[in-house]
């Protein structure tokens, strides 16, 4: 079997993807993706080249094509000569933005994409509505995470009793993550509970402005910066954790959540329906309204003056995981639909 991937290799989701097929199938599959590029001109020549990646790879028999987002790589797919096509979205939905000429592009593209694939993954049901609208026929979306190594994942048994608590954000340093908000709610916690200790995961453009913010808040005894970590030393540092904090402006689905959720992190994260699908306020985590650094700060201090209350809470979002999101179940439903679906073309 001839298997070609078309998307951002370097992301984690396209990683996960690629794995759990590689592993059930046996094959070795094939990337393609453009060149990154912030100049919009080498960008546009970096597409241009790509079409010419897609002829040159046409000599090939491919009998599955897997891109990642509806409005880029699921459309370059309809170029491929392959089998079977499937696209997933990336988000509540691939056509940002959602006003000016280029929403209208995307959601067009989106469109055509999605009435010619084979098979169309929502990694969670708030993808769904945005699919549907695009005219993606029902019977073609599966729904269904592709699930984390829970292997790796196991956390603490129970929450210590010691008095420092630790917190942890691994999400990349860009703006849609209001990591800011972070910082200045941690900033009001500290007032109450100097020995909070915040680990920042990951890199990104923002790093150095909020290196900056940490010392005029003056909090550098409660935040750490690791950087960039290689993802096999990310599931020691969520288990050396007590709670997991996560405030971005939109979400599709959070492996990043299912990460925190298995490794027994109390989640304190954004008000949104991508969270709300996972997280029941002030039942196994608690929901803040976006850029809102005064009311993610009373979560913060809810959680830290009686973490024992939600020892019951962080065990049942372990058992959710255990149930819901495991890789190897997952994947390997996911690539039997595969199968099935090739099997009848």
């Amino acid at each position: 079997m001839n298997i070609l991937f078309l998307g951002e290799t370097y992301r984690a989701d396209a990683q996960t993807w690629i794995k759990g097929i590689e592993k059930n199938s046996g094959v070795t599959i094939s990337t393609l993706e453009v060149k990154p590029s912030k100049s919009r001109v080498k960008r546009l020549w970096s597409l241009i080249f790509f079409f010419f990646k897609i002829a040159k790879v046409n000599g090939t028999h491919w009998d599955l094509v897997l891109a990642e987002r509806s409005t880029s790589y699921g459309f370059f797919s309809l170029f491929v000569r392959a089998k079977v096509r499937v696209v997933a979205q990336q988000g509540i939905t691939d056509a940002y933005p959602i006003t000016g000429m280029s929403g209208v592009i995307k959601r067009a593209v989106k469109g055509i994409v999605y009435r010619n694939v084979d098979w169309i993954h929502a990694w969670g049901h708030v993808m769904v509505p945005a699919m549907l609208h695009a005219g993606a026929d029902p019977a073609k979306i599966q729904v269904l995470p592709k699930g984390i190594n829970l292997g790796l994942y196991l956390g603490r048994k129970s929450i210590p009793s010691q008095s420092r608590k630790t917190g942890i954000v691994t999400r990349s340093l860009f703006p849609d993550y209001r990591h800011e908000d972070i910082l200045r709610a941690i900033e009001l916690v500290s007032k109450t509970f100097p020995e909070v200790l915040v680990l920042i995961v990951g890199d990104g453009v923002l790093r150095v402005d909020l290196e900056s913010l940490v010392l005029e808040l003056g909090i550098t005894a409660q935040v750490k910066f690791l950087g960039k970590v290689p993802n096999d030393e990310l599931p020691q540092l969520l288990a050396k954790s007590d709670f997991y904090l996560s405030v971005p402006v939109s979400e599709g689905v959070s492996a990043s959540l299912f990460e925190a959720m298995a490794s027994r992190n109390f989640p304190i994260v954004s008000e949104l329906p991508a969270y709300k699908a996972f997280i029941k306020n002030q039942k196994n985590g608690i929901l803040v309204p976006v850029g809102k650094p005064a009311a993610l700060a009373e979560a913060i201090l809810q959680y830290l003056n009686n973490p024992e209350h939600y020892d019951l809470a962080v065990s049942k979002n372990r058992e959710f995981i255990e149930a819901a999101v495991d890789f190897d179940s997952n994947m390997k439903v996911i690539y039997q639909k595969y199968l099935t679906i090739l099997k009848n073309k």
